[in-house]
């Protein structure tokens, strides 16, 4: 006798049906954070757990870390992804943010913030979409942003945020090193002695 719970073998299975998430293993359809890891795995760099950097970080293409970082981190159009192993002491801003590890300092997302479980996070977020899985530690503000107007309003407040304390504000050109001045030897106590000696004579 057949199981009624097998499907029927000449049944064709549409993008609404009940079991058109499951994939041959018979795993469910993994949620989007899940699917912006797979992605982020594909072309990203990565901050090694025994590498730390102090400053200003600035990066092109995705960045994961498991690293220490103290300062600032501006992924702006690209994805963020902190590891388990990861200990950031920044103010933050990319495209998406995924949280394993520790943040201390704000964090801007242009699209979504996820905390996941094994996170401790201390700070303000800003983002249209803020995640926190069951289990991650928070402590802080979550501004989450409707309108684009709105965004542009928080990005403009949040680049003051991203000046790293250190170093100089990005709009002052570089300061050039001073033009050494040449100095005459000072004179010596015989010299003044013989100089008092000639005017005397």
């Amino acid at each position: 006798m057949a199981n009624p719970l097998d499907p029927k073998p000449d049944a064709s299975l549409d993008s609404n049906s009940f079991l058109s998430g499951m994939n041959d293993s018979g795993a469910t359809e993994r949620p989007f954070a899940d699917k912006l890891d797979a992605s982020m795995a594909k072309d990203r760099s990565v901050i090694g757990k025994n590498i730390k950097f102090r400053g200003e970080l600035i990066g092109t293409e995705d960045l994961h870390i498991e690293g220490t970082i103290e300062g600032t981190v501006i992924m702006e159009g690209h994805d963020l992804s902190i590891g388990r192993e990861g200990e950031i002491n920044a103010n933050i801003h990319a495209q998406n943010i995924v949280i394993n590890g520790t943040l201390t300092g704000d964090a801007l997302a242009d699209e979504l913030i996820e905390i996941r479980n094994t996170a401790v996070v201390k700070g303000n977020l800003i983002a249209p979409r803020i995640q926190l899985d069951d289990g991650g530690k928070f402590r802080g503000s979550m501004d989450m942003v409707d309108t684009d107007d709105e965004m542009k309003a928080r990005h403009s407040e949040f680049k003051d945020k991203l000046v790293h304390p250190n170093l100089p504000p990005k709009d002052e050109a570089p300061s050039r090193p001073a033009a050494k001045k040449s100095f005459a030897p000072k004179d010596t106590a015989k010299d003044s002695a013989k100089e008092t000696e000639l005017a005397d004579s």
